[in-house]
C-alpha cells in the first residue's frame, strides 16, 4: 500500500453567461451528485459531507481504491464559487479544492482545482513509478466528466 499525491486544474467553457451559471451553487448536493463514481454522499454535518465512491483504478493492473473521504463545503454564491476543506481523519483520504466559474468572453469558463492524498492505495509492487501518474489520470477524466454532466445540467 502507497499513498498517492494528487493535484491539477481541469476547465471546461461554456456559452452561458455567469449570471445563469451561479444558480448551481444553490443547490450544493445536487452539483456534488454530478460526481462520476460518487456512490454515497452522507451530510455529516453543515456544509459537511462524507464521500464514498465506487473503486477507481484498474483491474488489470491490480489497483483500485475506494476512495472515502470528509470535506466541508464553502460556498460563495455571488462570486460563483464553491471551496473545500478536508475534515481530519474521514476515510482514506485528505482533498481539499474548488470548483469555480470564471467569465470568459461571453460566457463561463467552469474551473476545477483539486489537491491532496490518498492514503493507503493498494499497488503491487511493480506498478509503484507508474501508480501516482495512473491514478491522477483517472482523477481528471473523472472531474472532465463531472465539468461536462455540469454544463449539460445547466444548458437543458
Amino acid at each position: 500500500q502507497m499513498k498517492v499525491h494528487i493535484a491539477f486544474t481541469r476547465s471546461l467553457d461554456m456559452e452561458l453567461p455567469p449570471s445563469q451559471v451561479k444558480a448551481l451553487f444553490k443547490d450544493l448536493e445536487g452539483t456534488i451528485q454530478r460526481f462520476p463514481k460518487l456512490r454515497e454522499l452522507k451530510k455529516i454535518g453543515a456544509n459537511q459531507y462524507l464521500w464514498e465512491m465506487n473503486p477507481i483504478g484498474s483491474k488489470i493492473a491490480n489497483i483500485a481504491h475506494e476512495v472515502r473521504y470528509g470535506a466541508h463545503y464553502t460556498v460563495d454564491a455571488q462570486h460563483g464559487a464553491l471551496s473545500w476543506t478536508p475534515i481530519a481523519k474521514q476515510g482514506n483520504a485528505s482533498i481539499e479544492g474548488a470548483f469555480r466559474t470564471l467569465e470568459h468572453g461571453s460566457g463561463t469558463r467552469l474551473e476545477f482545482v483539486v489537491k491532496g492524498e490518498l492514503f493507503d492505495v493498494p499497488v503491487p509492487f511493480m506498478y509503484r513509478l507508474v501508480a501516482p501518474t495512473f491514478i491522477q489520470a483517472k482523477f481528471a477524466a473523472l472531474v472532465d466528466v463531472f465539468l461536462e454532466r455540469t454544463r449539460d445540467a445547466l444548458q437543458a
